[in-house]
C-alpha cells in the first residue's frame, strides 16, 4: 500500500510516499500499537510522524459511528486522534518496504525543474 503525504513545515518541506512492508495496512499498524483501536469503529487514514527530542506518531482515524450524530460541520469528517510515543525510530522504519521523498526550500517549483545531467 502506498500512502502519500504533503507537508509544509520547517526550513525545507515536500512530499513523501511510503510503501508499507509485508502487505500491511495502516489499520494493521494501529491494531498492533493502539490498545483501544477497534477496526469496526475506526478507519485510519492519516499518519503524522514527529522526530526530534522524542518520537511521536499521530494517527488520525475516521470514527465511523460518530459521523451521523455529531455537531461537526457537514463538510468536515469526525476523526479520533491517537498518539503513540512508545515506538523507537528504527522499529518505525521496519514497517516501511520503501520510503521516497523530496524536500525543497520552496524557492523554486519542483514541477518547473529539468535535470540537465541525465
Amino acid at each position: 500500500m502506498q500512502q502519500e503525504l504533503n507537508f509544509e513545515h520547517g526550513d525545507i518541506s515536500g512530499n513523501i510516499a511510503v510503501t508499507l512492508a509485508n502487505d500491511q495496512t495502516l489499520d494493521d499498524f494501529c491494531a498492533q500499537h493502539i490498545l483501544d483501536y477497534n477496526r469496526d469503529r475506526f478507519e485510519a487514514f492519516a499518519l503524522r510522524v514527529f522526530l526530534g527530542k522524542e518520537t511521536v506518531i499521530t494517527i488520525y482515524a475516521v470514527d465511523k459511528i460518530r459521523q451521523e450524530d455529531t455537531d461537526i460541520s457537514k463538510d468536515k469528517i469526525a476523526v479520533k486522534k491517537f498518539k503513540i510515543n512508545t515506538i523507537p525510530v528504527n522499529e518505525l522504519f521496519s514497517y516501511c518496504a520503501s520510503l521516497n521523498f523530496t524536500l525543497t526550500t520552496g524557492n523554486f517549483e519542483l514541477d518547473s525543474m529539468e535535470v540537465m545531467n541525465k
